[in-house]
């Protein structure tokens, strides 16, 4: 039975009040008290507490039944407050104290008196409005960070279905609105079907997920990579739901595998690295003893031809072994006044092999060029990375061709129409390397020399290649940028500053062994690969010097503490084992003091703490006559103290 009357005392709070009395007249009484401004509702059966109401009103027996369904229905509140208030006779007030704040939360002593009743019934309705504001708020507060929440938030039912989720997942997931979202289960989402079981294992067990990564397709058929964590949720020892959150893991796996890449880079480097240095060893027995052949034969004698093929043919894999040293960065950066059209040439035939049968080259040089100021080794490079960019965007065309130009240009004002940025007023040499491949649109164009972009798919490339050119021509003094059209092909200028200075002069070219004035001074020879020491060794026997041969840094101290005389010079290679080269020019010099150094390396770079004013690098591989040439300049120079190595 409900009672209800209308109107409101002053200062009476309103709501919705159930009355659970075991005697129905007393039920009524208190009904009738309670009614006005309120909606009350006697209520005879259990059933009745599972209703909609904001204060109960129990007496003793009622309370003994249904004590259990109260304390139920309370916490199912929580954190609202849902009070009751029990009638009692003086006698049972115990039971209050029994039940104190886990079913009841006040008590009134019969015989109930209205004022009293009004005030108690007044505060607890008080109390459960203000309950009730404090959970509003406080879930609207966590709405508003659920909603906002930049993680995916998400809660699953145990076979895997979405029950709710927060707009960061939807985006995450690929899907328009949180709704479209909620259609969908894990094994939808998942990309992998293993994975997908895995995961669904783990969420009807309840295990708790820390980091468990997975790929999840998206409409589309794209797909994201995320790191899941998920905490399950029980009922009586039964999974009742799963509540988890995802991150987006794509940039860091980008970046894992960027890492990847650089780091094989590096290795196949290092690996390019040695190779080069073991076979400039080679390539120096061979330019060595092709010399000394060839300096043996009387003129006219037709193995001399024979022989000069041998030395072009090793020279020219000399020129491979530099390459190799300059991607392998063990190139020492020697910037010199120089040409780009000897470099453009030089390169044609690398050029050439790196683009294939499918595509032709072709050369428009301008002979009217000034010089620049580079490094060789790295405008090698510049060009070599412009060719592979410009040979994989005409990648699948039946033909194609790669144009590579060069002229003068003469700014007599800053332009910024071209670069990007401001191009100083001067002169220039102009670069251009142009293909007929597939173009750029205007988003590539933008971040074609970022590190690390690419177009090319997962594997086929670092992206580094534009990158690379870019820091180059930078650091050179120059600039360079893309001009491209999607279907119109690419072309990449190159501006470098024409050098101020007068062209240096080039440097003398020794002169042939038979012409080069005889030694008699005493060289300590130090050289780990027999084969080049031997050779070295009898070119300079074969023009009157004493050689000392030592095999390592070891050996070649002994000897010295063994030789009396006088010895002139230090000929040694830098990488040995056991002692490198520049910690034994360090002890030979100061034993013995005013002794020149001629170190000698298979990489371009002597490695650090070279040098002393009388100290110089002999890059392998080398002809007799730069032996010879070096050694004797070496030893005519002034004699010098003995001084940290330092670069030469």
């Amino acid at each position: 039975m409900t009672v209800e009357r209308s109107g409101e005392g002053p200062g009476q709070t309103t709501g919705d009040v159930l009355l659970l009395l075991s005697d129905g007249e007393s039920a009524g009484l208190l009904a009738e008290m309670l009614a006005r401004g309120r909606r009350v509702t006697i209520a005879e059966s259990e059933a009745a507490l599972d209703g909609r109401y904001d204060l109960g009103i129990v007496d003793g027996p009622t309370l003994h039944r249904f004590w259990r369904r109260m304390v139920e229905r309370k916490r199912s509140e929580s954190p609202s407050l849902l009070p009751f208030l029990l009638v009692t006779t003086p006698a049972d007030v115990g039971l209050f104290a029994r039940f104190l704040w886990t079913a009841v939360d006040e008590l009134i002593q019969t015989p109930v008196q209205a004022p009293e009743l009004l005030a108690r019934v007044d505060l607890l309705l008080r109390s459960r409005e203000a309950s009730l504001r404090l959970r509003d708020h406080s879930e609207e507060r966590f709405r508003h960070f659920f909603e906002t929440d930049p993680a995916g938030k998400w809660v699953a039912a145990p076979d895997g279905r979405i029950l709710l989720c927060n707009p960061a997942f939807a985006a995450f997931a690929g899907f328009s609105s949180v709704e479209q979202a909620c259609r969908h289960s894990w094994a939808d989402l998942i990309a992998d079907p293993v994975t997908a079981a895995d995961f669904g294992a783990a969420l009807q067990q309840g295990k708790p997920l820390d980091g468990f990564e997975m790929e999840l397709s998206r409409p589309g058929g794209t797909t994201i990579h995320v790191l899941q964590h998920a905490v399950a949720r029980f009922a009586d020892g039964q999974v009742v739901e799963i509540e988890g959150q995802l991150v987006d893991a794509s940039e860091s796996r980008r970046f894992e595998r960027r890492l990847y890449m650089v780091g094989r880079m590096e290795a196949i480097g290092k690996l390019a690295g040695g190779i080069a240095h073991n076979f400039n060893n080679m390539l120096s027995t061979i330019l060595g003893y092709s010399d000394l052949l060839h300096t043996d034969l009387p003129i006219g004698d037709p193995r001399r031809e024979e022989i000069e093929e041998i030395r072009q043919a090793a020279i020219r894999s000399a020129e491979l072994t530099r390459q190799l040293l300059a991607f392998s960065r063990q190139q020492v950066l020697q910037p010199t006044e120089l040409g780009i059209n000897d470099v453009v040439t030089a390169m044609e035939r690398t050029v050439r092999g790196l683009l294939g049968d499918q595509l032709d080259l072709t050369l428009g040089l301008d002979p009217a060029l000034g010089p620049v100021v580079a490094d060789r080794s790295q405008l090698e490079q510049v060009l070599v990375n412009l060719v592979l960019n410009a040979r994989d965007a005409m990648a699948g065309s039946e033909r194609g061709e790669l144009r590579i130009e060069t002229t003068p240009l003469t700014l007599t004002r800053p332009d910024r129409t071209s670069a990007g940025v401001e191009v100083p007023a001067g002169d220039y040499v102009v670069l251009l390397v142009r293909d007929t491949g597939r173009g750029m649109d205007s988003e590539t164009r933008t971040r074609a020399f970022e590190p690390f972009f690419t177009t090319k798919r997962a594997g086929e490339g670092v992206g580094l290649g534009l990158a690379t050119a870019y820091g180059i021509v930078k650091q050179s003094g120059g600039f360079i940028w893309i001009d491209s059209e999607p279907g119109r092909g690419t072309g990449v200028s190159v501006y470098l500053p024409v050098a101020r200075a007068p062209r240096l002069p080039e440097r003398p070219t020794p002169l042939p062994p038979s012409l080069e004035a005889v030694g008699g001074e005493t060289v300590l020879l130090v050289e780990d690969e027999d084969s080049v020491r031997v050779m070295a060794a009898r070119i300079l026997r074969q023009r009157g010097y004493t050689v000392l041969e030592a095999r390592n840094g070891t050996a070649a101290l002994a000897l010295l503490e063994r030789h009396e005389g006088q010895i002139d010079l230090l000929l040694t290679d830098i990488v040995m084992p056991e002692m490198n080269g520049i910690e034994l020019a360090e002890r030979v010099i100061g034993l013995r003091e005013g002794i020149r150094v001629l170190f000698m390396s298979g990489y371009a770079e002597g490695g650090p703490g070279l040098g002393h004013p009388g100290a110089t690098l002999l890059h392998k591989p080398f002809r007799a006559a730069e032996l010879l040439g070096t050694v004797r300049r070496l030893i005519d120079r002034p004699r010098v103290g003995a001084e940290p190595i330092a670069a030469r």
